[in-house]
C-alpha cells in the first residue's frame, strides 16, 4: 500500500469536507430560523359560528452561523403551518394564508386557514411554522439538512362569543321591556 501523499489534505469523517457528511436539524442549534408571525381576522375576537381568518408570515431566508465548527449558511424555507386553536382542534396547511382583504374576500369568508368556533371562553391560539433546511460551506452546493426545523410564534388570545341582531320598533332606553331587550 502506497502512503498517503502529505500534500494532500485528509478528510476526517463528520467535518465540513466529508461528501458523506450528515447534518441533522439537531446540528442547527446555533443557527436558528427566523421566527414567524402570525395574525387574525378579527383581530382578538371570535364570533361563535362565523369563521375566523387566521395568517401567517414566514418565508424563505438563509441565515450564517457556525456548523459543526466551521463557517456556514443555512438555508430555511417554510413547508408547514400548524394551528392549535386551543379550542381542542388543529389544522395544517402548506401555506401561511393571507388577510381577507389581499384575498379579494368580503369579512366573515371562509379561507383555507379560517376556524369556526363552536363554544364561548377565552382562547389562546399558538401556531408552529416547519421549515426544511439546507447547508453550505464556503458556498458549496447546497445539501440537505435531515428533518425539519419546527419554530413556533408568540401565541394570540382571542374572546369568543356569540353575536345576534334584534329589530325593534322603538329604543331599549324607551322600552326596556320590549323584544330583544
Amino acid at each position: 500500500m502506497a502512503p498517503a501523499d502529505p500534500a494532500v489534505p485528509v478528510c476526517q469523517p463528520q467535518t465540513p469536507c466529508d461528501p458523506d457528511l450528515v447534518v441533522r436539524v439537531s446540528d442547527l442549534v446555533s443557527i436558528p430560523a427566523d421566527a414567524p408571525t402570525q395574525g387574525m381576522e378579527p383581530n382578538g375576537w371570535l364570533v361563535v359560528g362565523v369563521p375566523a381568518n387566521f395568517f401567517a408570515t414566514a418565508s424563505a431566508h438563509v441565515r450564517s452561523g457556525t456548523l459543526l465548527g466551521a463557517s456556514a449558511e443555512v438555508r430555511f424555507t417554510p413547508v408547514g403551518f400548524r394551528w392549535d386553536y386551543g379550542d381542542g382542534t388543529s389544522q395544517t396547511s402548506a401555506s401561511g394564508g393571507a388577510p381577507w382583504a389581499a384575498l379579494n374576500l368580503p369579512e366573515f369568508s371562509e379561507t383555507a386557514t379560517s376556524h369556526v368556533f363552536e363554544s364561548t371562553g377565552t382562547l389562546s391560539i399558538g401556531l408552529v411554522v416547519s421549515y426544511s433546511a439546507e447547508y453550505r460551506f464556503a458556498g458549496a452546493e447546497w445539501r440537505d439538512v435531515q428533518g425539519l426545523v419546527l419554530v413556533p410564534t408568540s401565541p394570540i388570545t382571542a374572546i369568543a362569543d356569540r353575536a345576534g341582531t334584534v329589530l325593534v320598533a322603538e329604543s331599549c332606553l324607551g322600552n326596556p321591556g320590549g323584544p330583544g331587550c
